[in-house]
């Protein structure tokens, strides 16, 4: 696994200082830590870790409002708890929680929990691009293909021909069909008003 920058919101300082040595000894490397929920989120948002251990108690943020605030800065998020009560879990799944720990904890908990945390939320990532980068692809294929109608209609020609045309004039002028589709959509736009 690569060495990934952890952010570390603990109000005990104890706890604190031996989850910075566990994840130290394994070869991560520890950004930041507090004991604030709220200056948890002010870290995260300058430092931008790998991932974050934070308590579900602490002063100025709750462990869960922190998650949350975490999942905006795409974050993923370990709650340290010493509750393990079902309300505790249930809040932690609607804040995208990755993962949940009852303390004491130990490094053999810690670790495979920081492993899998960080390789599910890179999953989630790779399938959120997948998914972003085939909408973009759908968008890209509507306007062409709006473009294409307007210009088999505009010039009397089937949209096969247009579509050629469209092909064609893109390579000349060296931009993406796409490009000259969204193009021709704006002028045709201007025509109609």
């Amino acid at each position: 696994m690569k060495r990934l920058s952890i952010l570390i919101a603990e109000d005990q300082s104890l706890t604190r200082m031996d989850l910075k040595e566990m994840l130290e000894t394994a070869g991560h490397f520890v950004c930041a830590d507090t004991n604030n929920g709220q200056k948890a989120v002010e870290l995260a948002r300058q430092l931008n870790p790998d991932l974050a251990l934070v308590d579900i108690k602490m002063p100025g943020m709750d462990g869960l409002e922190v998650a949350q605030a975490m999942h905006s800065l795409n974050i993923p998020v370990i709650i340290l708890t010493a509750y393990s009560q079902q309300n505790f879990i249930n809040r932690a799944e609607k804040v995208h929680v990755f993962n949940y720990l009852v303390k004491p904890v130990s490094e053999r908990d810690l670790l495979p929990a920081v492993q899998i945390t960080f390789s599910r939320w890179k999953e989630m990532q790779e399938i959120r691009d997948k998914l972003q980068n085939a909408r973009n692809s759908l968008e890209m294929q509507k306007i062409i293909a709006h473009a294409r109608s307007w210009l088999a209609r505009e010039k009397g020609v089937s949209e096969y021909d247009a579509h050629n045309w469209l092909v064609k004039t893109a390579m000349d002028r060296r931009i993406t069909v796409a490009q000259l589709a969204t193009q021709i959509i704006k002028k045709s736009k201007k025509h109609q008003n």
